[in-house]
């Protein structure tokens, strides 16, 4: 059996989401699972281009979303990227920066959510 080592405990949901990029594109993902530190976001093949400009450090993006009934906007570093289908990405997303209120929202979320 797998001990959990994550800090901040996580839990599945299905919210539609808008990840933006750096140059302004949108692109339409879902939210898998999220955590206090994290989201899990999957989408189609416009993914796949997400990548550091090269030499340079990690992707860093925009996270738009809903969460009871309040618009949530997280500043997110991508941590990993996954192939889980020809048309399915997954990005592992660390959050870098959000206001106070929305880490509340996404902890309430979460301790209501918990299994």
């Amino acid at each position: 059996m797998l001990q959990e080592r994550r800090i901040y405990p996580r839990v599945p949901c299905q919210l539609p989401a808008e990840l933006e990029t750096s140059t302004g594109e949108l692109i339409d993902v879902t939210v898998v699972n999220i955590s206090r530190s994290g989201l899990h976001v999957e989408g189609g093949p416009e993914l796949t281009g997400l990548q550091p400009p090269q030499g340079l450090g990690a992707t860093e993006i925009w996270l738009h979303f809903g969460l009871d009934q309040q618009a949530l906007h997280c500043h997110c570093r991508i941590v990993y990227k996954r192939r889980n289908a020809h048309d399915n990405i997954g990005l592992g997303l660390h959050l870098v920066s959000t206001d106070a209120a929305t880490l509340k929202v996404i902890e309430e979320y979460v301790h209501q959510h918990l299994q």
